[in-house]
């Protein structure tokens, strides 16, 4: 029988800051680098076809442009979280913010299409082995009492980051510094990197959790379970779904179950397991990752949806999609404020409201282009993707603080490489579907831009699949503890029940 985990003081270590002005500069000091990782998960989508035409690029390179930052991302982000248990949070998060202001540098002086793909997987990567001590700082940092306060900044920064990035990106392009073109948009990178790097090693403290070996075995299982599943999901809509992406996804569960198996062993040997799997016994854990890849399904797609209508039915420019998505942005802001207040003062029901917010707001969506048709624009779609940005924040950032909570804070690199994982397999996964739906619908196969009854039509089953998954999701906080709170935190001996 397999035991639950304990916290060991040799192996926690933390010299953290005593004052409240400390913690909240540490917070931050990590925001940096959270920022630009989110920032250029977007900001690519203003910038291809200047790239295109610049580099002379094939549409599969720059397609790869953006898929290659989500692949390098999405495969470092657990063996990440587990290398800053190991080696320290504030030493990888300075690593890997270093090497994403580096890998920026390459992006923005490559001399070719191939070199721009190269770069682009290695920022993604650099931006993995970043993300999990980013949550695992604010984990030891704060107390139970103030996390949901650190976690609502984490929420909104999240928010504002993705959804300014092809603004940004478009007001760059169309200002051209120095008749740079694209390039600009990576190179912004490079001195806010350095403030950071400067700045991470100064206020930073010290924190490590679980120590032990590194399970080389099982990161190579789980990064194959992982290219099994997010590469057929990054090109399988694109690619029109070939046989081979279902073969690989099929082939994901013995890989998945290879690697449940040997963390299984390792825990009953004693060995440091990458992922604590006993970790998913507890209800607020499993729960609450559950939670989190079936809200990413929902407004990640619901974007994708939208901005895709928008430039290839409707035709505007994607400096005008991105505006026009730009409610949503100021909704995850005030649902990331609101989403402490409420958690306090309505326990587990404050969830349900986001996730009653998010429904309502997709829903509203089709509604809106339901009634308006091709004569909707930016201000018939404000009020509801606001709503829905509203919504997903009050549901997204609570989440995380309730996975974070009943967690030993030894683990707490490892459960933010999966919650970050989680988050990047429900975006990857909501695209898919939604893509899917969404040119599947069209007689064209969304090959004739331009066809602005045919996308009405198709957006509107798109948005169906939005508003399903986030009732799922809605279901899904069902399952997390009833008495949930901001401050509530279980001692750091117990473990899963």
């Amino acid at each position: 029988m397999i035991s639950a985990p304990r916290s060991s003081v040799k192996e926690r270590r933390f010299d953290g800051p005593s004052s409240g002005r400390g913690r909240w500069t540490v917070l931050a000091v990590v925001m940096i680098g959270f920022f630009m990782i989110l920032l250029d998960g977007t900001i690519m989508n203003v910038a291809v076809p200047p790239l295109q035409q610049d580099l002379s690029a094939t549409y599969s390179q720059a397609q790869w442009m953006m898929s290659g930052y989500a692949l390098g991302y999405g495969l470092l982000l657990i063996p990440a979280g587990r290398l800053g248990d190991r080696f320290g949070h504030r030493r990888l998060f300075i690593v890997g913010l270093a090497g994403f202001t580096f890998a920026s540098v390459l992006c923005g002086t490559a001399a070719s299409a191939d070199q721009v793909v190269a770069w682009r997987v290695v920022q993604g990567g650099t931006a993995g082995l970043m993300n999990p001590s980013i949550l695992a700082m604010i984990h030891a940092v704060f107390p139970p009492a103030e996390r949901g306060r650190a976690l609502a900044w984490y929420g909104a920064t999240a928010g504002v980051a993705a959804s300014l990035g092809p603004v940004l990106g478009g007001l760059l392009i169309s200002w051209d510094p120095g008749g740079w073109g694209w390039r600009p948009i990576f190179l912004l990178n490079v001195p806010i990197g350095i403030v950071g790097v400067l700045a991470a090693a100064h206020a930073l403290p010290a924190s490590r959790g679980r120590g032990g070996s590194i399970d080389p075995f099982g990161t190579l299982l789980l990064t194959l379970t992982l290219i099994l599943v997010i590469y057929p999901l990054i090109q399988g809509y694109g690619a029109g779904w070939p046989p081979w992406t279902f073969i690989s996804l099929a082939a994901s569960v013995p890989a998945a179950t290879a690697f449940v198996v040997w963390q299984v062993r390792r825990v009953r040997t004693g060995a440091t397991p990458l992922i604590d799997v006993r970790l998913f016994r507890m209800r607020s854990f499993a729960a609450g990752v559950g939670a989190t890849v079936g809200l990413f399904v929902s407004f990640a797609s619901l974007q994708f949806a939208l901005s895709a209508y928008l430039q290839l039915g409707l035709g505007a420019t994607a400096l005008a999609a991105a505006m026009a998505l730009l409610p949503f942005a100021i909704g995850t802001s005030i649902g990331s404020s609101m989403s402490n207040i409420a958690v306090r003062r309505l326990g587990r029901r404050a969830l349900h409201l986001g996730a009653g917010l998010l429904v309502l707001g997709t829903a509203g969506v089709i509604l809106a282009i339901r009634h308006v048709g091709v004569r909707v624009d930016a201000l018939w779609l404000a009020p509801q993707t606001l709503i829905a940005g509203i919504g997903a924040m009050m549901l997204g950032t609570p989440i995380i603080n309730v996975i974070l909570s009943d967690i030993p804070g030894q683990d707490a690199g490892s459960v933010g490489g999966v919650i970050a994982t989680a988050q990047r397999a429900g975006h990857a996964l909501g695209i898919a579907i939604v893509g899917t739906a969404l040119f599947a619908v069209l007689p064209s196969g969304g090959q004739h831009i331009g066809d602005a009854y045919g996308y009405t039509r198709a957006i509107q089953i798109a948005c169906l699949y939005c508003s399903g998954a986030a009732l799922i999701t809605f279901l899904l906080v069902f399952f997390l503890p009833r008495g949930i709170s901001p401050g509530r935190e279980r001692p750091q001996e117990a473990g899963p029940e």
